[in-house]
């Protein structure tokens, strides 16, 4: 049995941030091992190997200690981050099975429980001798979960697996990604390759369990992230429309009159004058 199912790892910081143009721009090192989860915004974790992992709001990448690395993003876009930095005597025992792409092949329910245990973890994370060995033994039982999905993955065989999914499970799990990624840049052929089907049987599935076409399912998404940003800050219209996937103010505005019969504008000036009252 390997070691590293008995011992926890050492937690040394953890918390959310913004990451700076800097890890961009430059290659760099970390001297402890670290777990991403991405909270807003998108990049590619890029190595000097060669390798690049992009990711997306909801994904984890692991780093092993030493290697060398750049987070490639779009500053206009901005990226935040929940950082685990920590150490693991037998890390390169378990690294050996999981991977970051055994992490990006998570499936949904194992994506959804993992996204669920971080947050737990963070809202519980106190940086004293007590927080860091709680944050140590919720990390291990994490890095397991981990671990059981990859080693089930590849007793499965994942080509073979992709294929008895039945429709249900990957209308979930597409829902959940869509959920969590909208204002994105993707199309339905890329999706559709995310999620190992044909575009048509996508194209079909969303027909079948939505009642619209991809295209239409996307809009409606990104059409009530606006309406809540509209209400709820006090963002231009153009930051608006960047932050919910439009990447044109004129198209943004073209979408909203004629979903909602008004302009953004108008729509948010009509709530200004409703709480007036």
């Amino acid at each position: 049995m390997e070691n590293f199912w008995s011992e926890p790892p050492q937690v040394g910081i953890f918390h959310a941030h913004d990451f700076e143009n800097i890890w961009s721009e430059h290659s760099h090192i970390t001297h402890r091992i670290e777990l991403l989860y991405v909270l807003e915004g998108k990049f590619t974790l890029t190595l000097d190997n060669g390798l690049k992992f992009p990711a997306v709001a909801g994904d984890f990448l692991l780093i092993p200690e030493e290697v060398r690395h750049r987070d490639v993003f779009d500053p206009s876009r901005g990226l935040r981050v929940l950082t685990i930095h920590f150490k693991w005597e037998h890390s390169a025992d378990y690294f050996a099975v999981v991977n970051n792409r055994t992490l990006c092949d998570m499936d949904y329910a194992t994506r959804s429980e993992a996204m669920r245990r971080i947050d737990f973890m963070y809202e519980q994370w106190e940086p004293d001798e007590l927080g860091k060995l709680n944050a140590g033994i919720q990390l291990h039982a994490l890095l397991m979960l981990f671990y059981t999905s990859a080693v089930r993955a590849a007793g499965r065989g994942n080509p073979s697996a992709a294929l008895k999914r039945t429709r249900p499970d990957v209308a979930r799990q597409v829902k959940f990604f869509l959920t969590q990624n909208y204002a994105s840049e993707f199309t339905l052929e890329q999706l559709a390759r995310r999620f190992e089907v044909s575009p048509a049987y996508l194209s079909r599935l969303f027909r079948h369990e939505f009642g619209v076409s991809f295209s239409r399912y996307l809009t409606t998404l990104r059409l009530e992230a606006a309406v809540a940003l509209l209400h709820n800050t006090a963002l231009r219209v153009s930051e608006v429309a960047l932050r919910c996937g439009f990447n044109a103010d004129s198209y943004f505005i073209q979408v909203f009159r004629a979903h909602f019969g008004t302009t953004p504008g108008d729509y948010r000036r009509g709530i200004r004058r409703e709480e007036k009252k």
